[in-house]
């Protein structure tokens, strides 16, 4: 019976709902966040690592707020919109899972997958770890400027709500387009 279900289930379809995305980006995120917590005991808080230089480095840190430490006052309020917003987009995506291409159940994988990913460091680190705040590492440099650190859950936020904005753009001009390319290729308009 086990085999059965096993073997009638769908793999394109499961492929294709981008559900798997979720779930793996959030291991990453989770598995590349808990190896910067070991390297913390053994380096000390606050280590830096050059990979390479002047550019791309490994500096540990903890945001206790949101992007570039905005609300960072209010942990309580940050913990309920995370699992607001992730708990929104999910259910939106789920919701729309029929009328969604591949290319938009990517970008919506993405982007819940940054959301619960940077939920899981506000709601249960401070309670595992003793310490409060999303664990960042991934930091650039670029001449005298420092982007800010940054993690995984932030990189796959980033970019799937850049993805749906740009997807939107698009879907939302796909009329005036093909209204400009009919003009252009009707000869009565020459």
């Amino acid at each position: 019976m086990r085999n059965k279900i096993i073997f009638n289930l769908n793999w394109k379809k499961l492929l294709f709902s981008f559900y798997w995305l979720v779930v793996l980006l959030i291991i990453v995120d989770q598995a590349s966040k808990a190896l910067f917590l070991h390297l913390e005991a053994t380096q000390g808080p606050g280590f830096e690592l050059t990979i390479i230089d002047n550019f791309f480095y490994f500096s540990y840190t903890r945001n206790t707020g949101a992007a570039w430490s905005i609300l960072r006052d209010y942990p309580i309020f940050l913990v309920l919109i995370s699992l607001f917003a992730g708990g929104a987009m999910l259910a939106y995506r789920i919701i729309k899972r029929k009328e969604l291409s591949s290319l938009y159940k990517a970008a919506w994988a993405l982007a819940i997958a940054g959301t619960f990913g940077n939920f899981i460091d506000r709601a249960f680190y401070k309670l595992f770890t003793g310490r409060p705040g999303v664990v960042d590492f991934l930091h650039f440099r670029f001449g005298n400027y420092d982007f800010p650190i940054f993690n995984v859950a932030d990189m796959c936020l980033v970019i799937g709500l850049f993805g749906l904005i740009i997807m939107g753009f698009i879907d939302d001009n796909k009329p005036k387009l093909k209204q400009e390319a009919v003009k252009v290729e009707d000869p009565r308009h020459e």
